[in-house]
């Protein structure tokens, strides 16, 4: 749909459920709602705190409906600082898109038994600050050869490595955040994730006005996505 298809479609919505009880919403309004209702669309798709407990790429429709949002990225991480949680870690600083890792991998460069400069990839372990100490003098969950630590500091990734190890880059794949939607752009997700995307704006904007036709709403909708 184009921006204005999305806007009529939220109007119609809300005249099917009141036409003289509720507010007329102005067009900057709907946007609004439309943007609120596009991003929580996304952080429900890309994660299992849904109906089915799924991740997005855990069923096909999950998967086609972030497809336009997924993006790489090859990152790489700064000089250790005093900020840093450890001497054996550095922070990365995330695209500015940024919403939610898919995958990670590291490119890592360390000595062979013969002492021989290696270059290999290995896999990004996601662990909690609470974790921390129990992980990383643990030989079997701490950072080695085949495996960094990360953490989440400040909207910064921080990799841990061990002390023979050296980080080259840091491989990212993720989903970003949604442009916004505006007189000028449509939504860039999938067509098909429209006309729920304006469901959930019909939602927000019920909730918004403490209506009583929202518990009738609500499941209408869960039975029409998913």
């Amino acid at each position: 749909m184009t921006t204005q298809q999305l806007i009529l479609a939220f109007k119609f919505g809300m005249d099917k459920f009141d036409s003289k009880g509720l507010p007329n919403f102005e067009d900057d309004e709907i946007l609004l709602l439309l943007n609120q209702a596009q991003l929580n669309f996304v952080k429900q798709r890309y994660g299992s705190n849904n109906s089915k407990k799924m991740g997005f790429e855990e069923i096909q429709k999950r998967t086609e409906d972030l497809k336009n949002l997924v993006r790489n990225a090859i990152l790489i991480p700064n000089a250790n600082i005093a900020e840093n949680i450890s001497v054996n870690a550095q922070f990365v600083d995330l695209p500015s898109d940024y919403l939610v890792a898919v995958q990670e991998r590291c490119k890592i460069t360390y000595n062979d038994c013969t002492g021989k400069p290696t270059q290999d990839e290995c896999f990004v372990k996601v662990i909690q600050h609470n974790d921390y100490n129990t992980n990383i003098n643990n030989p079997y969950s701490g950072p080695n050869t085949g495996k960094i630590l990360r953490l989440m500091e400040n909207g910064r990734i921080e990799l841990i490595h061990s002390s023979d190890t050296t980080i080259n880059e840091y491989r990212l794949r993720y989903i970003k955040y949604p442009n916004d939607i505006t007189l000028d752009n449509t939504s860039e997700l999938s067509p098909e994730t429209h006309q729920e995307i304006v469901n959930e704006a019909i939602k927000i904007g019920l909730e918004g006005i403490e209506s009583k036709r929202l518990q009738t709403f609500i499941p209408t909708i869960l039975t029409q996505q998913e």
